[in-house]
């Protein structure tokens, strides 16, 4: 998935930065490269934007927001770290 280490580096970074935000995005540029099925990608996003769109609606009384998006963000940085290294183009 990743040509070098600092890419690797760089996403893991990223996600974590944007408190998960970013992830959807990588792990849809993972899918086109065929390194991880279309709806890990779908799955992220759901989970993010989706949570944030809730508790706006909803309401957020007990910041239930908030763990959402942390275990969400640990998960995504993890899960963007243990992508397969020795991913080649065209595979």
């Amino acid at each position: 998935m990743y040509a070098k280490t600092l890419h690797k580096v760089i996403w893991v970074v990223a996600v974590v930065a944007s408190l998960g935000l970013l992830a959807p995005p990588l792990f849809f540029v993972a899918a086109k490269k065929r390194v991880v099925s279309m709806a890990v990608p779908v799955i992220y996003a759901v989970i993010i934007y989706g949570s944030a769109m809730a508790a706006t609606v909803l309401g957020n009384p007990k910041n239930w927001e908030g763990g959402v998006l942390t275990i969400t963000m640990i998960v995504a940085a993890v899960h963007a770290a243990i992508l397969d290294t020795d991913w080649k183009p065209g595979r």
